[in-house]
């Protein structure tokens, strides 16, 4: 009787810790069109749309909009003018509710979701998946943005952090559990959420590493002496990260592509710029040699994410380096990046202004 009692407690304290319901769609294109699924009530739901036919899911309309018409996904440039005005954010990990509430509070989008920040920029510096568990909402979320942005003369750049190489690559292990739950329902691997017959995996490889929006240039980690030695040809070094995009790291062949996409030294995982990492990934540049990289770039500031900061800070002085990935879990202390012209704040989820120092 004992052992009867608990099993039954063991079994209740189970389901109380049985991962959430991922309610959010996901496309899977096939020979004949596109599958889309979701989990609903614990079970596998599917609607099959034929080739060519506009994706109709009124459930998921806040998130992927209307009678959606899907397109081929071609690689952005990797240089762009200056815009009227920016928005920079960076590593929301999962965290749908606060990024909606902040690019709310900052005029990008309506109380819908809806992009209304005309001919503005948004840029996502890397690691908006992983670790919280609504991740597929913000994917879809920027994926709409982008679409919706493009129409208005806008422009939402999506540069590719760590966290988007590891997913895709196979690499799961601060993939939130559901997502894991949900693959195994779907009968796929969790990587395959992310893969190349999806909707979401396809935009995602033709998304850029490096990108240049005037003065300013943007990269999830950082650019260290090693790679930022000599002029980089920015469209080349992006294609060549995109080509091994899924690949795991064992599997790539090429080995400057290998130490690109994985070496510490790498573009999605220096972090050098900063004191309590100069053993492993030192040693830190000197002012000089950072102005050497700038220099490579054609940039005046380089704005990273991937290295936790307490609040956004300027390294190296006079705005060389922008660090930028404050924790998304808290939404009274997200902050962003505001431009607009010369002009640099550090913005709030209300929107308030401070000059950046």
């Amino acid at each position: 009787m004992r052992m009867i009692c608990a099993l039954a407690i063991a079994s209740s304290a189970l389901l109380l810790r049985a991962p959430a319901q991922d309610p959010a769609p996901h496309l899977f294109h096939v020979d004949e069109g596109v599958v889309a699924r979701w989990i609903e009530d614990g079970e596998v739901k599917t609607v099959r749309f034929p080739a060519g036919e506009p994706i109709d899911l009124p459930e998921f309309a806040n998130l992927l909009g209307e009678k959606v018409e899907l397109a081929e996904h071609k690689p952005g440039r990797s240089t762009w003018p200056m815009p009227s005005k920016m928005l920079v954010i960076s590593d929301v990990e999962g965290e749908y509710d606060h990024m909606f509430a902040f690019l709310r509070g900052n005029g990008v989008v309506d109380k819908e979701g809806r992009w209304q920040f005309g001919k503005g920029h948004l840029v996502t510096v890397g690691d908006m998946v992983d670790r919280g568990d609504q991740q597929t909402e913000v994917l879809w979320m920027l994926w709409r943005l982008q679409r919706e942005a493009q129409q208005a003369g806008g422009k939402v750049h999506y540069v590719l952090g760590n966290h988007e190489v590891m997913q895709m690559s196979g690499d799961v292990r601060y993939l939130e559990n559901k997502y894991k739950v949900t693959a195994q329902k779907f009968g796929i691997p969790p990587q395959a959420l992310l893969g190349a017959d999806t909707e979401i995996g396809r935009w995602l490889r033709s998304c850029n590493s490096l990108l240049r929006i005037g003065p300013f240039f943007f990269v999830h980690a950082g650019v260290s002496p090693a790679v930022g030695s000599a002029k980089l040809d920015l469209e080349a070094i992006n294609a060549d990260l995109r080509a091994v995009l899924g690949v795991p790291p064992t599997e790539v062949e090429d080995q400057v592509v290998a130490a690109l996409t994985w070496s510490r030294l790498g573009p999605f995982w220096y972090r050098g710029y900063f004191e309590e990492y100069a053993l492993s990934f030192g040693p830190v540049p000197s002012v000089e040699s950072i102005d050497s990289i700038l220099s490579n770039l054609g940039a005046e500031s380089i704005v990273v994410g991937h290295t936790m900061v307490e609040k956004v800070k300027v390294l190296f002085g006079k705005r060389r380096v922008i660090a930028i990935d404050v924790p998304w879990t808290n939404l009274e202390n997200v902050r962003g990046l505001r431009i607009e012209g010369t002009k640099v704040d550090v913005v709030d989820h209300l929107g308030a202004r401070e000059p950046l120092k």
